[in-house]
């Protein structure tokens, strides 16, 4: 999905509500292009296994042709879904999304439990094949749900033109800088991981893990009002565009700040009974990475404006910033302080990210540094957030 789906999702919705192409050619050249990469996937896995490289993508056991095709199946199920939803997202359809979203998530969960509780019998032996099975009856159905919502909900269908070769080379071009940056998200993900790993060992990787993994789960909030905020930012006027960033910015802020305090309420009583006692340390390091985590939501709403304002270059720049600073930290203090030099490590740049990207804001659209600080409490009524998701945001 990362490498391969050119991270098109990204500019469908800035290029339908800044009414750059109609949408049901936009929908007829996307359709091919899923299509596309996804014959491209199968015959890369095809290649790393000519060259004796499959080893990186499948492990040796399962490097065939079947499960090839599965997995291409399950790519190809993975980015339909992404477009249909981002689609839905630029109709303002959020209510739709949310519902599909839970269920997405639902669907598999109960299936796993009743796997646990031996409610549906499973080859104990080779648990992979039934993981995959599963992933891959969950793709399907979830494809078929999707394409049908959007049938019922979007009187849209694809055309029999593809976009102008002009209109093309602007998508391909618009969707390359957001694949840069969501490139360069990923490897400021994992490399932590990966130092982490090769100076302290397994073991100690799953306790890091945990944390790092607890405390991001702050950020799906942000990251909802995100897409809420992608859709009105490229669809109103600049001021508009202003004014929405910085309600949802708060709420955003405020709201991560709230959840992270009961989730640290939470993994303190709960590390112990849910994962042992081995486990116990993740806490602290819960505690250092929030001080990243908790203020990285505000990044996630400000690139979220600038891509639905056509300045998806924003996305890289952080990343690469986030980068810069955490890499000699992650080399530097992994190894002298252990774990908590790799949390210290990522909140210092979450933190420099936001302080970064937060500035640039002000700065370029003339907003006051301490915006953040200067709010409407009412922004935080259930009657007023309710407007944003049902598509009527107030000024």
């Amino acid at each position: 999905m990362l490498f391969f789906g050119f991270s098109i999702n990204s500019t469908i919705v800035y290029f339908i509500n800044s009414n750059k192409v109609k949408a049901s050619e936009l929908l007829s050249t996307i359709i091919l292009l899923i299509f596309g990469s996804t014959i491209l996937v199968y015959y890369t896995l095809g290649l790393l296994q000519y060259t004796g490289t499959l080893r990186i993508a499948l492990p040796q056991d399962i490097q065939t042709r079947p499960y090839k095709l599965v997995f291409a199946a399950i790519y190809f199920t993975s980015v339909l879904n992404g477009v249909i939803l981002a689609f839905l997202s630029s109709y303002r359809k959020f209510k739709a999304i949310s519902i599909f979203g839970s269920a997405l998530q639902l669907a598999p969960a109960a299936v796993y439990t009743m796997m646990f509780l031996e409610i549906i019998p499973y080859n104990h032996l080779d648990p992979f094949r039934s993981v995959v099975t599963v992933t891959l009856a969950v793709a399907a159905l979830s494809s078929v749900a999707i394409v049908l919502l959007f049938a019922r909900l979007l009187p849209l269908r694809p055309a029999r033109r593809l976009l102008p070769a002009k209109m093309i080379r602007q998508f391909i071009f618009f969707s390359s800088m957001a694949y840069v940056g969501n490139i360069a998200t990923f490897f400021n993900y994992k490399l932590d991981f990966w130092v982490v790993d090769a100076y302290r060992g397994k073991s100690e990787l799953g306790i890091y893990s945990l944390a790092a993994q607890l405390s991001q789960l702050l950020w799906l909030l942000p990251q909802s009002i995100a897409t809420v905020l992608y859709t009105y930012a490229s669809s109103g006027t600049g001021e508009q565009a202003i004014h929405y960033t910085i309600r949802l910015k708060q709420v955003a802020f405020y709201g991560t700040l709230f959840l992270g305090a009961c989730g640290l309420v939470a993994a303190y009583f709960g590390i112990p009974i849910l994962y042992g006692p081995a486990f116990v340390p993740a806490f602290r390091l819960m505690c250092v990475f929030m001080i990243g985590v908790v203020p990285f939501s505000i990044t996630t709403i400000l690139a979220s404006f600038f891509a639905a304002r056509g300045n998806f270059k924003i996305s890289f720049v952080v990343s690469l910033l986030t980068f810069v600073i955490a890499c000699p930290m992650y080399f530097t203090l992994i190894p002298r302080l252990g774990l908590i030099g790799g949390a210290i490590s990522s909140a210092v740049a979450y933190l420099s990210a936001t302080l970064f990207i937060e500035v640039w804001f002000c700065k370029k659209f003339h907003v006051r540094y301490l915006n953040l600080f200067t709010m409407n409490l009412s922004l935080f009524s259930i009657g007023e957030l309710k407007k944003y998701f049902t598509g009527h945001p107030t000024r």
